[in-house]
C-alpha cells in the first residue's frame, strides 16, 4: 500500500492504523480508510471494496479452520499444534509492530513515549485507547 502501490504515505498508514485502534470494535476501519484514500474519485466505493476484501476471505478461512479444529477436538496432537503455533503468532505480531514503526517519527522523544506506553500497557490495566490518545497529545505538543 505504501511502497508497492503508493496509495498512502507512511504517515497516512500510521495515522489510519492508529484511528483503527482507537475506535471500538475490530480494526477493519483501517481497511475502509485505506480504500477511501486509494480511490479519490470514488472514495466510498473504495472503502466498501476494501472492507469486503478484508472481511470475506479471512472469515471464510476462519470458519473452515474452526470446522476442522472442532472435528479433531479429541485428538492428542491438538494441544501440541496449539502450543507450537504460539511462537509463530507472537512473531507475526512483532513483525507488524516493526513494519508500522517504520512510519513513525524518529528521535529520542518518540522512542521514549513508545517505551512508556509499552511499559504501561504491559504492567497496568490502563486502556489502550487512552494510552494512545495521551501519547498522541504528548507527541503533538512535544514534537511541534
Amino acid at each position: 500500500m505504501v511502497i508497492n502501490y503508493q496509495w498512502l504515505s507512511n504517515t497516512q498508514f500510521t495515522q489510519f492504523y492508529t484511528i483503527g485502534k482507537l475506535v471500538p470494535g475490530p480494526t477493519t476501519i483501517f481497511a475502509a480508510l485505506i480504500g477511501y484514500a486509494a480511490m479519490p474519485g470514488r472514495p466510498l466505493l473504495g472503502a466498501l471494496v476494501a472492507t469486503i476484501g478484508m472481511f470475506v476471505p479471512s472469515s471464510i478461512l476462519m470458519v473452515l479452520a474452526d470446522v476442522f479444529w472442532e472435528r479433531f477436538s479429541a485428538s492428542p496432537w491438538r494441544p501440541i499444534v496449539a502450543h507450537g503455533l504460539a511462537p509463530a503468532i507472537v512473531g507475526l505480531v512483532w513483525a507488524s509492530v516493526w513494519t508500522i514503526s517504520r512510519g513513525t517519527a524518529t528521535g529520542v522523544l518518540p522512542y521514549a513515549i513508545a517505551g512508556v506506553v509499552a511499559f504501561l500497557t504491559l504492567r497496568t490495566k490502563l486502556s489502550a485507547p487512552l494510552l494512545i490518545a495521551v501519547s498522541g497529545v504528548v507527541g503533538i505538543i512535544a514534537l511541534r
